[in-house]
């Protein structure tokens, strides 16, 4: 079995980055990004999944820790500034999170299953729930976990993203002093029907806090999904091997164009550097689109 070369040292590589001023360098990228720019057909996707699947998964166990929240738990409630200063490094997460579970599933090939047969007859939801509870006649249900999204969410526009504004009717404005022939004769003369009662508002007081269900759903679903990444390579292995019209969604990668969710220029927190280097594996690891 043929070993690998063994890249060469740094020093043995520097003339090649551009010289400055007293012999300087003033290369744009590092050493070791040009070393690995040099020897990437021989880089263990394996090892950099788990130097980066660790410390993601110890800064969201840190977001457990910040918000009260334990395994199977929901915290109803929390402060507006908790609420964004978690979210901030959870979407972050998300997005490194993905980009993981792409370098995951670069070499995982499936092949499609073919198209269910339409049943001849449906089963009443009484008898699928009987079935579902286990009474002997089938098995009990299995009950579903956090399922954690694969998908960039789609990049929002302002007031041009969503649905646009009706346009107005134009109604003519016709006007009959004295006499209406709009209104039948039977009609004439009869009272005014009262005007309708306005129902009284509700008003909210606002306690300075905000929903956090669905916060905490997305955190069981990160942890979940990093304690496993296999699985879920082949979740987004499945979803590749299908052709685009029958995909959902409907999409030809999984990563959206331009940055990634949550992608800071100058990062201040740790998540924001896992991200930058993530999202570099994931869009080489990405299958090349044939446009022929």
């Amino acid at each position: 079995m043929e070993t690998p070369p063994r890249p060469a040292s740094a020093s043995g590589l520097r003339h090649l980055l551009p010289q400055g001023e007293k012999g300087k360098n003033t290369a744009l990228f590092s050493v070791d990004i040009v070393l690995y720019m040099f020897y990437a057909t021989h880089m263990d996707g394996n090892f950099a999944i788990e130097r980066h699947r660790v410390p993601l998964l110890g800064h969201v166990i840190g977001l457990f820790v910040m918000i009260g929240l334990t395994e199977g738990a929901v915290v109803e409630r929390l402060s507006k500034p908790l609420y964004r200063e978690v979210l901030r490094i959870l979407r972050t997460a998300e997005s490194a999170v993905r980009r993981l579970i792409i370098v995951a599933a670069r070499d995982i090939v499936v092949e499609p299953k073919p198209k269910r047969q339409a049943q001849a007859g449906r089963k009443s939801s009484s008898e699928s729930k009987d079935k579902g509870k286990g009474n002997g006649d089938g098995k009990a249900k299995r009950k579903r976990g956090f399922l954690f999204n694969l998908f960039d969410p789609p990049k929002r526009f302002g007031k041009f993203f969503g649905r646009w504004p009706k346009p107005r009717q134009v109604v003519p404005r016709v006007h009959f002093f004295g006499y209406d022939p709009r209104i039948p004769e039977f009609l004439r003369g009869q009272p005014a029907p009262a005007a309708p009662v306005p129902e009284e508002k509700v008003t909210v007081v606002d306690d300075g806090t905000v929903n956090a269900i669905h916060l905490c759903r997305r955190l069981h679903a990160i942890v979940d999904a990093l304690e496993d990444i296999p699985r879920q390579a082949m979740r987004l292995a499945r979803w590749r091997a299908r052709p685009v019209e029958e995909r959902h969604p409907q999409r030809s990668s999984p990563l959206r164009a331009g940055r990634p969710p949550g992608f800071r220029q100058r990062p201040i927190h740790e998540v924001d550097e896992i991200l930058k280097e993530c999202h570099w594996l994931a869009r080489n690891a990405e299958p090349v689109l044939d446009t022929s």
